[in-house]
C-alpha cells in the first residue's frame, strides 16, 4: 500500500526533474545568445507573426469584367491636292555691286564732297574728290601746241608733194613718179606725227578729267580712305562704295530643301520664277520685302554642306513707302516659294506620330497606318504614299498602345457610312463639339494637343485607367 502511494510521488518528481532540466538547459542556451542578438531575434518573430496574420485575413477581391472604353477623338477626312513647297531660312543682306573706288592719275587731293564720308549718299557722276589740276592743264596745253605744229608739218608735206608730183611731169616724164619723188615717206611721217600728237592730246584732256572723281552709280560709301590734302598715286584706293540699285541676300539651304523646291530648274528660262518674301523686325515692327532668286552657288560648303541662293532685291533703298531700307549687314529671315506638288494628301503635324505613322479611324477603331513623308513644314507634312482619299485621320494626341481601341468622333457627321454608330431611336445622335463632355461613363474625352509626339497621350492612358479603376470598385 505504501508502494502504491509512493508510485505516483515517484512520478511527479520525475517530471518536475525534467522540467526543471529544459528549463535550465533553455536559459543555458539563451545565456549563450548575445543580448542584441535575442532582441533582434523578437522582433523578426513578431513581424513575421503580424504579417502572417494579414495575410490570412485578407478578404478576397471580386473580379469582374471590365468595360471597353471608348476614345474620343478628333479627325479630319484627307483628299489629294496641291501643295506649294515653302522653305523657311535667314541669311544677310549683301551689295550686288561693291567696289573700290582708286585714283587714276598723280596729284594732291584740294577739294572732297560734302558726301564723301561714311555712310554718305551719292548719285551717278558726282563729284567727290578734286585733284589739284595745274600740272594737268599744262601738259594739255602743250599737246595742243605740238598738235598744232604736227598739222603745220602735215600740211606743208603735203604741199611739196603736189609740187613735186609738178615739176615731175614739166621734165616730160610720164606714168607714175617714184614715191621718193613723189615724197610719199615724208608726208606718211608728218601723218603719223600728227595722230600721234592728237593721241597725246586726247590723253592730256583724260588726264585732266580725271582730276574729278567721280561717282560711277548711284549709292553709297562704305568707308573713306582719303582726305583733303592727301598725295594719291595712280591706284590708290579713296574709298569702298556699293550701289543701291539693287541689294541680294545669301540663303542657306540643305540639299533635300534645294531639291524639293525644284531649284535645278533654275536655269530654263520658260520657268517660273521663284518668289522670296524677306522679313526683318525693325523697330519693334516686323516689315517684308519682295525678292526673286537670280542664282545659285555652284557648289555646297564643305563644312556645314550647304548650298547658298542669291535672291535680288530691287529697289531696296526707296523711302517713299513705309518701310524702311534695307541695309548691308541686315539679317533677314526668308520665305522661298517652290514648286507645286500635285495630288499629295496634306496632314496637321500633330497628326504624324514618330515621323511614320498615323492613327486612322477605320469602322469607329483605332488603326496605326504607316505612311511616307515627301515634306513637312512648321505646320503641315506632305503624304506621299499611305493614304487614301476619304480616310478619317485622327489629329488628337494618343498613346501607341491605344492601338485598336474603339473610338467616338467629336463630329459624328464625319462617319464613314459602314462605321456609322447605332443610336437607339428614343435617343438622338450626338452632334456636340469636341469640347463638349460626354455622359456616357464609358467614354474618356480628350483635349487635342498642339504637339503630336508620343509622350502626350497620357490624357488617354489615364483616362483607361480611370475606367478599370471605377469597374474594380463597383
Amino acid at each position: 500500500m505504501s508502494s502504491d502511494l509512493e508510485h505516483p510521488s515517484s512520478n511527479s518528481f520525475d517530471t518536475q526533474y525534467d522540467s526543471n532540466n529544459r528549463k535550465s538547459a533553455f536559459k543555458s542556451a539563451l545565456s549563450v545568445i548575445p543580448r542584441k542578438a535575442r532582441i533582434v531575434l523578437s522582433i523578426v518573430g513578431v513581424t513575421i507573426a503580424v504579417i502572417t496574420l494579414l495575410v490570412l485575413s485578407q478578404p478576397e477581391a471580386k473580379k469582374r469584367p471590365i468595360p471597353e472604353t471608348t476614345v474620343k477623338v478628333d479627325v479630319i477626312q484627307v483628299a489629294p491636292s496641291d501643295y506649294p513647297i515653302v522653305v523657311n531660312t535667314s541669311g544677310t543682306i549683301q551689295a550686288d555691286t561693291r567696289g573700290n573706288l582708286v585714283s587714276q592719275i598723280r596729284g594732291e587731293i584740294v577739294s572732297v564732297s560734302d558726301n564723301f564720308k561714311t555712310g554718305g549718299t551719292f548719285s551717278k557722276g558726282d563729284v567727290l574728290i578734286e585733284v589739284d589740276q595745274r600740272d594737268y592743264q599744262a601738259a594739255l596745253s602743250q599737246a595742243a601746241a605740238a598738235v598744232s605744229q604736227a598739222q603745220a608739218t602735215f600740211r606743208q608735206e603735203q604741199a611739196n608733194a603736189k609740187q613735186a608730183i609738178r615739176d615731175w611731169e614739166r621734165l616730160g616724164n610720164t606714168g607714175t613718179p617714184p614715191e621718193l619723188v613723189a615724197r610719199k615717206p615724208q608726208l606718211s611721217a608728218a601723218r603719223a606725227q600728227l595722230a600721234s600728237a592728237e593721241a597725246n592730246l586726247e590723253t592730256a584732256k583724260l588726264n585732266l578729267e580725271r582730276t574729278r572723281i567721280k561717282a560711277p552709280y548711284t549709292g553709297r560709301v562704305i568707308r573713306r580712305d582719303a582726305v583733303l590734302g592727301q598725295y594719291l598715286s595712280v591706284g590708290t584706293v579713296v574709298a569702298e562704295i556699293f550701289a543701291t540699285d539693287r541689294v541680294e541676300a545669301r540663303l542657306p539651304l540643305s540639299q533635300d530643301e534645294f531639291a524639293q523646291l525644284g531649284l535645278d530648274n533654275l536655269s530654263n528660262p520658260n520657268a517660273d520664277p521663284f518668289n522670296v518674301t524677306l522679313s526683318s523686325e525693325v523697330g519693334g515692327t516686323r516689315y517684308t520685302w519682295d525678292a526673286l532668286v537670280t542664282r545659285t552657288d555652284s557648289t555646297f560648303d564643305l563644312n556645314t554642306r550647304q548650298i547658298d541662293i542669291i535672291a535680288s532685291v530691287i529697289d531696296p533703298f526707296n523711302t517713299t513707302g513705309n518701310k524702311p531700307p534695307l541695309r548691308i549687314g541686315q539679317f533677314v529671315n526668308a520665305r522661298i516659294q517652290g514648286r507645286t506638288v500635285e495630288n499629295a494628301f496634306v496632314i496637321p503635324n500633330k497628326a504624324l506620330r514618330e515621323g511614320s505613322y498615323v492613327f486612322a479611324a477605320d469602322n469607329l477603331k483605332l488603326v496605326r497606318v504607316p505612311v511616307k513623308v515627301l515634306w513637312q513644314d512648321d505646320q503641315n507634312a506632305l503624304i506621299e504614299s499611305g493614304l487614301e482619299a476619304g480616310r478619317l485621320v485622327v489629329t488628337t494626341s494618343l498613346n501607341s498602345t491605344l492601338a485598336g481601341a474603339k473610338v467616338k468622333l467629336s463630329d459624328p457627321g464625319l462617319a464613314q457610312p459602314n462605321s456609322a454608330p447605332e443610336q437607339p431611336e428614343s435617343q438622338p445622335a450626338e452632334t456636340a463639339p469636341v469640347t463638349t463632355e460626354s455622359a456616357d461613363e464609358n467614354v474618356a474625352p480628350l483635349e487635342p494637343t498642339a504637339d503630336a509626339g508620343e509622350s502626350n497621350g497620357d490624357s488617354a492612358t489615364e483616362a483607361v485607367s480611370t475606367a478599370e479603376s471605377t469597374s474594380a470598385d463597383n
